[in-house]
């Protein structure tokens, strides 16, 4: 617990589940530090009512929500995002991916909604994208992120310290912001 965190995983295909999940928040609060969504494993649209109990709650706490976001899908893309964004403006939302493939989309939704953060993981492979999403949202709305086992941590670092962006930059996307979201920052 004092090196490692979890997201509270939840599926809303099981709204029974989530119900009885739920307080595990409270009762381990060691180990849980948000929430975690997958709108396109689960087959469900983050405008869906399923997510509402959950949302809620990550909106009154004020709450991290990882949520795995991918460009051009019905489930989890801008508008989907900017939906969420706009209705739980409270929940701190961290777009796993950065809508993947929709880089200037998530600049404007980064933009127009402050509770929302680019997070890393598998953009990096791609040349000249984070340099991009620094120029258009600003180094204070990334985060980075691997996705490890799948990803390797090592070729994701080297490419945010070999990225043509600030030493300021690479601070805040690497800890600073994470810091500051998990309210870790002196």
């Amino acid at each position: 617990p004092e090196r490692f965190r979890a997201y509270l995983s939840i599926n809303p295909n099981y709204p029974e589940l989530v119900r009885k999940e739920l307080p595990l928040l409270d009762a381990h609060p060691e180990a849980f530090l948000g929430l975690k969504l997958h709108p396109s494993s689960h087959n469900t649209s983050l405008e869906s009512s399923a997510y509402s109990e959950a949302m809620a709650l990550a909106n009154e706490r004020k709450m991290p929500v990882l949520i795995h976001t991918w460009g051009g899908t019905q489930f989890c893309g801008p508008a989907q995002i900017s939906s969420l964004a706009a209705r739980y403006p409270n929940a701190v939302l961290i777009l796993g991916h950065s809508l993947y493939g929709a880089w200037k989309e998530a600049i404007v939704v980064t933009k127009e909604h402050p509770n929302t953060f680019l997070e890393l993981t598998a953009v990096v492979g791609k040349r000249g994208v984070v340099e991009m999403l620094v120029a258009g949202a600003g180094s204070e709305r990334i985060l980075y992120g691997t996705d490890l086992p799948w990803f390797d941590e090592h070729f994701y670092l080297g490419n945010i310290l070999c990225a043509d962006i600030s030493e300021d930059d690479r601070h805040n996307i690497l800890h600073r912001n994470a810091e500051r979201i998990l309210g870790l920052s002196s």
